[in-house]
């Protein structure tokens, strides 16, 4: 381009800016169709894809795929579901009390239920919707419609509980007038939030034990549908008490003001407490659960107790005992730091942990296998050249162990107790704090430890008895041939 009268620098500028199309003078580019660019990549997906859903083919990956997102959705529902039926009841507690305390506790469940209930109906969703049905969908086809009733109650609580969630925790200060109302929102919201667990324990009882599927009354009343139900409730009232700790640990650690730091002490020692006054029913209430299994699913007891399960279940026990060992160190530890009494005898009991705790953990077969086991003398000790430690048998020692766990955490209790009224709030060290930190994640390990025993003891079926995890197939029963003579 050249400018009239001389090419100066304000002379060619000038002819830039008068230049009647000054999209011509910009850098050339060619226009890319973004279509063009996409349709490999979309004629390679169409090539590789496969034109259904994969149905069960890939066993192991639907079995990680799920489980593990069923895993995740539980830790978080069960979290939900219990602040759902702790909160109005701490509420309550702070109203017979008249302490300021308890109510801020409540408040923050309720706040806490607000946030996070999303994220488990999330995955749910994502469970139900695309990977129960892409991985399984003949199973999940059969199961809603054999218990299409309970999913149905099921549905309608998860919104009771949702709506009464958000009224409880919204209408904190509008109705601090009328506690009354406020609380009886409260009872509404923790029936809810039972009747929902409930109903997903049916179906999950009626996997294990099925029953007549025709029959309502009787897939609800099945045999281990009761003692899942309380198993699961205690155990989420407890996990709830036991993340309370952790969070206001963390929250302890970061307050600035002593009031906060007071608090947080408090109901980090309060939430302690009661997850360790929950686990302490544990013990009887898994006991009674494992002898309806045995009773009605003798299979999947036996592969628990005997089988390839077994060492997980020696895995489980000892994460118990570990439960209770760091929350009497907890109290020990905390007694001690104001100097209050109860601390020195706090800690014999936890030496009497550290010891039932190795006894509950003996394994009874020293094989890797059963049908080793049995080849070196089913009857034999080790010390006599067989594979068998009597101090690892059920009766009496891991009964034993249990029922030791359970009295010398009552003791640690009522002796924590005791000493309470010399503790001053907020005086709190950090090494409590780590203790209530590493009961969250003891208990986290112990849900997805109860988890993976009572999903895999199952195995090889999805329905127990009913359909194989193969395939998804139906098991037909085996007709035996009439005897000669008969009509």
């Amino acid at each position: 381009m050249r400018a009239a009268g001389g090419h100066g620098a304000r002379r060619v500028c000038r002819a830039l800016r008068d230049h009647p199309d000054p999209a011509r003078l910009r850098p050339a580019l060619q226009p890319v169709n973004a279509l063009a660019l996409i349709a490999p990549l979309l004629e390679r997906l169409a090539g590789e894809l496969p034109a259904t859903a994969p149905q069960g083919h890939n066993i192991v990956g639907a079995q990680i795929a799920i489980g593990s997102l069923f895993s995740i959705h539980i830790l978080i529902a069960g979290l939900v579901s219990g602040a759902g039926e702790l909160g109005p009841a701490i509420e309550f507690l702070g109203f017979m009390r008249q302490r300021r305390g308890y109510d801020r506790l409540a408040h923050g469940l309720g706040r806490f239920i607000t946030y996070y209930f999303s994220f488990s109906s999330t995955i749910a969703i994502l469970l139900i919707t695309v990977l129960l049905v892409g991985f399984w969908g003949h199973f999940w086809t059969t199961i809603v419609t054999i218990a299409w009733w309970p999913l149905f109650i099921e549905a309608w609580t998860f919104v009771l509980q949702v709506s009464l969630a958000y009224i409880w925790y919204y209408t904190w200060d509008p109705l601090r007038g009328f506690k009354g109302l406020h609380m009886a929102i409260g009872g509404l919201l923790a029936i809810a939030s039972f009747l929902q667990v409930y109903m997903i324990d049916v179906v999950a009882s009626y996997m294990l034990t099925p029953t007549t599927p025709q029959n309502p009354i009787r897939l609800v009343l099945n045999a281990t549908s009761y003692p899942l139900t309380v198993h699961r409730t205690v155990g989420n009232l407890a996990y709830i008490g036991f993340v309370i700790g952790a969070f206001c640990a963390i929250r302890f650690v970061r307050a600035k003001t002593v009031q906060d730091k007071a608090f947080y002490d408090w109901a980090g020692s309060f939430g302690l407490l009661w997850g360790i006054s929950m686990t302490l029913l544990q013990p009887i209430v898994g006991y009674s659960y494992a002898k309806e299994i045995q009773l009605h699913a003798y299979g999947s007891w036996y592969k628990m107790m005997l089988g390839t399960l077994s060492p997980v279940f020696l895995w489980q026990i000892t994460l118990l005992g570990l439960m209770f060992l760091t929350a009497t160190i907890y109290f020990a530890r905390r007694l001690r730091t104001n100097g209050a009494r109860g601390a020195g005898l706090l800690k014999v009991m936890a030496v009497g942990l550290v010891l039932t705790t190795l006894l509950a953990a003996q394994p009874y077969h020293l094989g890797f296998t059963y049908a080793a086991v049995a080849s070196a003398g089913l009857d034999r000790p080790f010390w006599e050249g067989g594979l068998i430690n009597p101090l690892g048998s059920m009766i009496p020692w891991k009964v034993l162990a249990l029922m030791s766990y359970t009295l010398i955490a009552i003791a640690a209790v009522v002796w924590y107790l005791r000493g309470l009224p010399g503790v001053v709030w907020g005086a709190a060290r950090r090494g409590e704090q780590r203790l209530l930190m590493l009961m969250a994640v003891l208990t986290i390990l112990m849900m997805v430890t109860m988890g993976f025993i009572r999903e895999n003891s199952r195995a090889p079926f999805l329905i127990s008895g009913e359909m194989t995890i193969q395939g998804q197939q139906n098991v037909q029963p085996t007709v035996s041939p009439s005897p000669s003579g008969g009509g």
